[in-house]
């Protein structure tokens, strides 16, 4: 173990999440975390005081890779700024590409946490939400650059167009954990995506 001791926390936070994923927080003991990190109580409670507090700092790296993941593709993205409805199309590209070729369903913690919220804090869950927020307030920014240029086909709400693509994810997650197949995320974005190519048409040069 490092002087730090950032291995063994590291260990805890890594393997009490795959933990969550298989049996839930509330069916995830203390006990289990300890058999599967081979490490003892003693160092457990050096790290994290209680299961709660284990919680938290879980959904706090999971929300913080989360947000890294989805800033470093709005710069993948960032050369299209000029065509807003074609970097809009890259952006959900760039994750059908990381989800392609899983043979696993991903999971995600947001959902985990929230099918027991009885189980956590409130600042717990609100970091989960704002997390989701932070996501709906990119898409919101990502659509309107494309309404400056592109009239939409039909009527739409721009914030229930913005939440659609987290439907589209956690939604895709539950259904493929369901099913014990593989993962279908990539397969629901491709939809997503040709829906947007089909949602926009160019303005006429009078409304530029």
């Amino acid at each position: 173990m490092g002087r730090d001791g950032k291995p063994t926390r590291n260990k805890i936070l890594a393997e009490s999440k795959e933990l969550i994923f298989e049996n839930g927080f509330s069916g995830t003991s203390i006990d289990q975390i300890l058999e599967r990190t081979g490490i003892t109580k003693g160092a457990f409670f050096y790290h994290f005081k209680t299961k709660n507090l284990l919680a938290k700092a879980l959904i706090e790296e999971f929300a913080r890779e989360d947000i890294h993941h989805m800033n470093e593709v709005l710069k993948a993205t960032e050369h299209l700024k000029e065509d807003p409805l074609a970097r809009l199309l890259q952006f959900i590209q760039e994750f059908i590409d990381t989800m392609s070729g899983l043979t696993e369903p991903h999971t995600c913690l947001y959902a985990s946490y929230t099918y027991e919220q009885n189980q956590f804090d409130e600042q717990t869950l609100n970091h989960i939400a704002e997390t989701l927020l932070t996501w709906r307030a990119t898409m919101t920014q990502l659509i309107k650059a494309v309404l400056r240029e592109y009239d939409p086909k039909v009527k739409i709400d721009l914030q229930s167009l913005a939440d659609h693509t987290l439907v589209i994810f956690e939604g895709a997650f539950m259904v493929s954990k369901a099913l014990q197949g593989g993962d279908l995320t990539a397969d629901h974005l491709k939809h997503l995506k040709t829906y947007f190519e089909l949602l926009f048409q160019p303005k006429s040069p009078s409304q530029l």
